[in-house]
C-alpha cells in the first residue's frame, strides 16, 4: 500500500517536469520578428524606430540617432506596429538613406535651408550657416540625419541662403548699411541691435536680393565687431575709410563745403571761414562727422583786403566808401582799408543794405566784378557790422 502511494507521487512529479519542458521548448521555437531601424524618438520606456518606410514602436528606452536591430513579438495596436523586444542590439545600416544638401540654420529649432526650410530631428555639430550634405530619413515632418559632412559657409551670396561678410558700418538708424569694399549691403537686424558708424563688423545672415543685396540677421550673436575702419588723410580716403583733415569751411547749409575736398561734410555745424579739424566716415559721395571741432574760429583769420587771390576764402574788414543798389536789386559796396579796397557783391536774395562810412567785416571768396577785385559772400550771416 505504501509502495503504491510512492509510485503515484513519482509519476505526478515526472508529468510536471515533462509539461514544463514542453512549454519551454515551445517558447524557444516560437517564431520571433526582427526589425532594423533608426531611433527617431525615445522616452523612459518607449521608443520609435524607422527605416524610412515603416515605423515601429518599441517598449524600451533607446538612444535617438542610433540604428538598432530589434528581435521580439510584433503586435498591431490600434493600427500602429509595436514590438515587445526579446533582444535589442546596435546594428549596421541595412536600409537606404535619402541625401539632402542644404545650409545648417539653428534658430527656433534646427533646419537645413535648401532654401526651403527642412526641420531636423536633432541638431548637428557644425557651424551656423555651413553647407551640409546630410544622409538620413523622414519621419513625420522632420528629417533625421544619420551621417553628414560639412563644406563651410558659402563664399558668394545666394537668395534665401546664409552668407557671411565683413564690412564697415556706413549708415545706421532706419536701416543699417555696411560697405564690404565693393558694394553697399543692407542689414535687417534683430530689434534692439545697435551698431556704431565706422566700426568694422563680421555678420552672418540670410541673403536677399531686393533693390540692394541685403542680409536678414536673426540673432545679435551673428554680429561681431572686429575693429575700426582704416584711418586715412581725406585726400586719400576711400569709401569705408575714416577720413581726417583740417580744413576751412567755404559754404554752409545742411552740410559743410570744405576747401580741401569736393566731398561735403554732414553731421556738424560751423560757419564760413571757420577752420575745422575732423574725423569723418567716408561714404560714396560725402563725409559724415565722427569727431569734429572748430580749431580756429573765423574771427582769427587775418584781414586779407590787401591780398587779393581769386577763389580764396578770406576775411576782409574795412569802411564802406560808397554803396549802390541797381534796379534789379543787385548791390555793390566799396570797402576800403588804408590804400586797399575791394568791391563787396550783394545779391538781392541776401536782403542786405549798407551805408557810407559803415564799418563792416565780411567772410567770402575773392572773385572779380568787371575785372575789378571783389568779394562774394554766401549768406547774410557772413557779413556783420563793425570789427566782428
Amino acid at each position: 500500500m505504501v509502495r503504491n502511494k510512492r509510485l503515484t507521487v513519482v509519476l505526478i512529479i515526472g508529468s510536471i517536469i515533462v509539461l514544463s519542458a514542453m512549454a519551454t521548448f515551445g517558447e524557444q521555437n516560437e517564431k520571433l520578428d526582427e526589425f532594423t531601424g533608426l531611433c527617431v524618438y525615445s522616452s523612459a520606456s518607449f521608443s520609435v524606430l524607422s527605416d524610412g518606410k515603416t515605423s515601429v514602436g518599441v517598449y524600451a528606452p533607446l538612444e535617438e540617432g542610433r540604428v538598432y536591430k530589434i528581435t521580439g513579438r510584433l503586435m498591431n495596436s490600434s493600427g500602429e506596429l509595436r514590438i515587445k523586444p526579446v533582444m535589442v542590439e546596435p546594428a549596421e545600416l541595412g536600409f537606404p538613406l535619402e541625401k539632402i544638401t542644404g545650409a545648417y540654420w539653428p534658430t527656433d529649432g534646427c533646419y537645413l535651408l535648401t532654401p526651403d526650410r527642412i526641420r531636423l530631428g536633432s541638431c548637428l555639430n557644425v557651424s551656423k550657416g555651413e553647407v551640409v550634405e546630410a544622409e538620413g530619413l523622414w519621419y513625420g515632418r522632420k528629417f533625421y540625419v544619420l551621417r553628414y559632412r560639412g563644406f563651410g559657409i558659402p563664399e558668394t551670396p545666394w537668395d534665401g541662403m546664409p552668407w557671411s561678410v565683413e564690412g564697415v558700418v556706413l549708415y545706421t538708424g532706419s536701416r543699417t548699411v555696411i560697405w564690404n569694399g565693393s558694394e553697399e549691403i543692407v542689414l535687417y537686424l534683430p530689434y534692439g541691435t545697435e551698431l556704431e558708424l565706422g566700426k568694422k563688423i563680421h555678420v552672418l545672415g540670410i541673403a536677399k536680393f531686393y533693390s540692394k543685396l541685403s542680409l536678414i540677421v536673426d540673432s545679435p550673436d551673428d554680429v561681431d565687431v572686429v575693429g575700426d575702419a582704416d584711418r586715412k588723410n581725406v585726400s586719400l580716403a576711400r569709401v569705408g575709410d575714416i577720413a581726417f583733415g583740417t580744413c576751412i569751411v567755404t559754404d554752409v547749409g545742411r552740410s559743410l563745403r570744405l576747401n580741401c575736398t569736393e566731398l561735403r561734410l554732414y553731421g556738424f555745424s560751423a560757419r564760413v571761414g571757420d577752420t575745422v579739424s575732423f574725423e569723418a566716415l567716408r561714404r560714396k559721395s560725402s563725409l559724415y562727422c565722427l569727431s569734429c571741432e572748430v580749431v580756429k574760429p573765423r574771427e582769427e583769420l587775418p584781414n586779407a583786403i590787401c591780398d587779393f587771390e581769386g577763389g580764396k576764402l578770406v576775411r576782409i574788414s574795412g569802411v564802406v566808401e560808397w554803396a549802390k543798389v541797381y534796379k534789379n536789386g543787385f548791390g555793390l559796396a566799396n570797402v576800403t582799408d588804408g590804400n586797399c579796397w575791394v568791391l563787396l557783391k550783394l545779391r538781392k536774395s541776401l536782403g542786405i543794405s549798407l551805408e557810407k562810412n559803415q564799418t563792416v567785416t565780411a567772410y567770402g571768396v575773392f572773385t572779380t566784378y568787371r575785372d575789378m577785385p571783389a568779394l562774394e559772400i554766401a549768406s547774410g550771416d557772413d557779413l556783420c557790422s563793425g570789427r566782428c
